[in-house]
């Protein structure tokens, strides 16, 4: 958990990183094919990292920040949105173009015949209206972003895959950068 580029973002929880994560692969893959919209892209997000159910809140809808180039103003963005109530943001945003999901994994390690299992991972279905799904797992320490979709819509769901693993490696030379200019004495500047 300590990789993930929560410390770009003031406040900004280990959700709002997964999310930012998942929007940054977005941005990257429909740039690459010249079909990033304008208009801000939205996810539907039943459930997050941690959050042991989903009963006691319906699913948001979040601004993924597709519209900002810049990481590090995306996951501000994405955190701004999951801090505010959810009738603040929800009613100017578009349809939304995918879920992002946490899918409860086992509390502790597993075990078959004395070897430990080292992976956890699920895919999600998708629906009509419903092509792009994110399963987000935990599991011994680590993270899975497991993203699913229509052959049709994605084609080349290997590119998308790396594009949200270059996602994760821009949040995190940010925060890994991040410290250097936050320990920087008070009046100086840079």
């Amino acid at each position: 958990h300590d990789a993930l580029p929560i410390s770009l973002a003031e406040g900004a929880s280990l959700n709002d990183a997964v999310l930012a994560v998942c929007a940054g692969g977005l941005r990257r893959y429909l740039d690459g094919h010249a079909e990033l919209p304008r208009a801000e892209l939205s996810a539907i997000v039943p459930l997050g990292i941690g959050e042991e159910h989903a009963g006691s809140a319906p699913p948001r809808r979040i601004g993924l920040g597709t519209h900002l180039a810049d990481a590090a103003e995306r996951l501000a963005w994405i955190h701004a949105q999951t801090s505010a109530p959810a009738a603040a943001t929800a009613p100017a945003l578009t349809p939304p173009c995918c879920t992002i999901t946490h899918v409860p994994g086992p509390a502790g390690p597993v075990y078959l015949h004395g070897a430990r299992m080292s992976y956890f991972s699920a895919i999600l279905p998708i629906a009509d209206g419903m092509g792009l799904v994110f399963a987000v797992t935990g599991y011994d320490g680590r993270i899975v972003v497991s993203p699913t979709s229509c052959r049709e819509l994605m084609p080349d769901p290997q590119v998308f895959t790396q594009c949200v693993r270059d996602s994760f490696q821009e949040h995190l030379a940010l925060a890994r950068a991040a410290p250097s200019r936050q320990t920087r004495p008070a009046g100086a500047r840079g």
